[in-house]
């Protein structure tokens, strides 16, 4: 797993690499892809990553990934699949978002009623009923600076990162803070424990994408 410095310092690096052109379409502009790392000065969640596993966002987990063994299919190196690569349409304007796959059908990110940021299974577009699967917007950031990725719907006014255990340690579950976000959407007991934060985009194209994440 890359510590959070090495991610930081490894995310602005490739900033520069080129956008991705899967079509040749003179009226298509490509998605923005990007990492995304939590900011919250003095936090334990400050400058780490934002990583996918379980259908869920969580800061202070591995990303998870899967390859099948299917043949001609050249699985990414180990170092490709360690950093959750998000996806945004339109250069970044949205109106979806969703992860940096080749799966068939891909993989859409969503927030659910509860506030939680989430993901849809592979083959699969279920998503909970009355989830959010529009308004997020990414930005990729001026002169190597870091972007934001945002959510405007359901109320939300930011991101919090809510801790799995009662004594307020991680890691830590990511949800928007959405209207009515409850005790009992949490993890660890109280929506007082989460913390809030910015979303930090830095950009990142991998030279393989995964298969899908898990």
């Amino acid at each position: 797993m890359l510590t959070s410095g090495i991610l930081l310092s490894s995310l602005l690096s490739l900033a520069l690499g080129s956008p991705i052109s899967p079509r040749q379409d003179d009226n298509y502009t490509p998605p923005l892809t990007f990492g995304v790392i939590a900011a919250r000065s003095a936090s334990p969640v400050h400058l780490r990553s934002v990583n996918a596993n379980g259908n869920a966002f969580w800061i202070g987990k591995d990303t998870q990934t899967y390859c099948p063994q299917i043949p001609n299919l050249v699985c990414p190196p180990a170092n490709e699949t360690q950093q959750t690569v998000f996806a945004v349409g339109d250069g970044g304007a949205g109106p979806g978002a969703g992860l940096y796959t080749i799966v068939p059908g891909g993989q859409s990110i969503y927030v659910a009623p509860t506030g939680a940021l989430g993901f849809t299974t592979a083959h699969s577009a279920y998503i909970p009923p009355g989830s959010a699967v529009q308004t997020f917007n990414a930005t990729a950031g001026v002169g190597g600076t870091l972007g934001q990725f945002t959510f405007e719907g359901l109320g939300a006014t930011g991101f919090l990162a809510c801790p799995v255990n009662r004594n307020g340690t991680g890691p830590y579950q990511v949800f928007a803070d959405v209207d009515g976000l409850s005790d009992e959407d949490v993890p660890g007991g109280g929506v007082d424990k989460c913390l809030g934060f910015n979303a930090l985009t830095a950009p990142y194209t991998p030279e393989k994408p995964v298969w899908q994440y898990a």
